[in-house]
């Protein structure tokens, strides 16, 4: 079956359109351009900023012209992943789809439907010439999936609308009115290097199964960078070892919890079996205090080269003592939705490079003064050794409100979908509400979709039957007067 055949109809042809269109982030034109013929073809305004992002409105039908406005937003770009064995070209060849059962995947590679499903629901609504709604806008962002770009420049003043329902959410039945902001902290150890001619020694953290920095950041899974920190303090505290580090390196991605971590080090006078011994030893009671799925974990301590130089006694406490010290995990929980993470930091990325220590961090809150105040502790810390601070890329959180008009409409309609005990969550993940947010303080937001599983992979499908019910949602709500 192609999925043009599959119901709703006009959501599937306008998906399968988006599917015949590269548009992995930052090569958007294509696409951009056709949600601006498409609009034309429609009779509807239309307007592209500098950034890339389209604005499509769409006129209220009769008698509802004074309604508060309702703006439909979805983003544009893909992630490019492929299987190794496909040859796939994200820059000109179209996603090949299979309607595989209950659920649509694509041929070896991402299929889109992040956040393609959602475009498609919203240029099906602006198609239609029977829906009874509110006046609309259509907001497609650009480059979403590479740090909110698109969202980042969108202007305030450019839309008119007071309601936002945001169509980038992947798990169906639940409405989502909430999500953490973030900014990335890089900091800078100076290191002190001197002379020392020894044994080198490879210490390795191995078999932690990482994850996503924020949405899996309650489950404690265990960090490999705190992992190897803690290992050098056991050795460096057991002082017939006389621990020196020549380099450090782990972790790769800031919005990763790090699975691997690598030390070299020296181990002036040290019997390499007794050290081998304390690590087994280490492990076995941090494994006690992981989860179940990092039982994995081992410490390994192996000879390498002979060395020449590490870092002085003061430089390898001092680096020893920020790592062991930096806040890592859940700060603190939120006092509105339960069970959400409201502050975090990732220790992420940490190397040894050009005579410093490099960390890199990712600082997560829905509660812009919560996550500056980590931030300041983390400062404050890496001062004291000496260092320094910088920090990029923030955008806002989105604060819960759980109580709104929108959230109590949406929860009427969707119960007659879902059932009275639909969840009603937030996400401790960046989506563009927050920063959208920033531009248009008066809005009410929400955010739903379909369910997709495995999104950024070659193992990425959509629900079919979710897209349904989640379409009837969203036609419902627009369909339902305001009060």
């Amino acid at each position: 079956m192609n999925i043009t055949e599959l119901e709703p109809r006009a959501v599937w042809q306008y998906f399968h359109q988006l599917t015949q269109i590269p548009r992995p982030t930052h090569q958007e034109e294509a696409i951009e351009q056709y949600i601006l013929d498409e609009a034309g073809r429609l009779g509807l305004e239309a307007e592209r900023d500098a950034r890339g992002n389209v604005r499509v409105r769409k006129a209220a039908s009769a008698g509802r012209e004074n309604e508060p406005g309702v703006i439909l937003q979805a983003h544009l770009d893909m992630v490019p992943q492929k299987n190794k064995d496909s040859s796939h070209d994200f820059s000109k060849d179209p996603i090949r789809t299979i309607v595989d059962g209950e659920w649509v995947h694509a041929d070896g590679t991402t299929l889109g439907a992040d956040n393609g499903i959602g475009a498609a629901m919203v240029l099906a609504v602006l198609a239609d010439k029977t829906l009874s709604h509110p006046p609309l806008e259509g907001l497609f962002t650009a480059s979403e999936e590479t740090g909110l770009e698109g969202a980042l420049e969108v202007q305030a003043g450019w839309l008119n609308g007071s309601i936002l329902l945001n169509l980038d959410y992947e798990d169906e039945g639940e409405l989502c009115i909430g999500c953490a902001g973030a900014v990335n902290g890089s900091y800078t150890l100076p290191l002190q290097y001197e002379p020392l001619n020894g044994q080198g020694y490879h210490l390795h953290v191995r078999g932690l199964k990482g994850g996503h920095s924020g949405i899996e950041i309650h489950l404690q899974r265990g960090n490999a960078i705190k992992i190897l920190a803690r290992a050098l303090q056991t050795l460096h505290d057991d002082k017939t070892n006389a621990l020196r580090i020549i380099s450090l390196n782990g972790g790769d991605l800031r919005n990763a919890i790090p699975r691997e971590a690598d030390a070299l080090i020296t181990l002036s006078g040290s019997n390499l079996a007794a050290a081998q011994q304390t690590l087994q030893e280490l492990t076995a009671h941090i494994r006690n205090e992981l989860p179940a799925e990092d039982h994995g974990l081992t410490i390994s301590l192996e000879p390498a080269e002979t060395v020449n130089r590490a870092l002085s006694e003061q430089s390898t406490a001092q680096t020893i003592a920020v790592l062991r010290n930096l806040h890592n995990g859940v700060d603190r929980m939120s006092i509105d939705i339960p069970a959400l993470v409201e502050t975090s930091n990732n220790l992420a990325v940490v190397e040894t490079k050009d005579n410093a220590l490099h960390i890199g961090c990712m600082l997560r809150s829905s509660v812009d003064s919560a996550r500056e105040d980590l931030a300041a502790r983390i400062e404050w810390l890496v001062s004291l050794a000496g260092g320094s601070s910088e920090y990029s890329g923030a955008y806002s959180g989105w604060q819960p409100l759980p109580h709104s008009e929108l959230v109590e409409k949406l929860k009427k309609i969707g119960a007659t979908i879902y059932g009275d005990d639909m969840p009603v969550k937030a996400v401790h993940a960046g989506l563009e509400c927050g920063i959208l947010f920033t531009k248009y303080p008066h809005w009410q937001m929400a955010s739903f979709g379909p369910t997709i599983v495995s999104p950024h992979s070659p193992n990425e499908k959509v629900n079919i039957a979710s897209v349904e019910r989640c379409n009837r949602w969203l036609r419902a709500f627009l369909q339902s007067p305001s009060a």
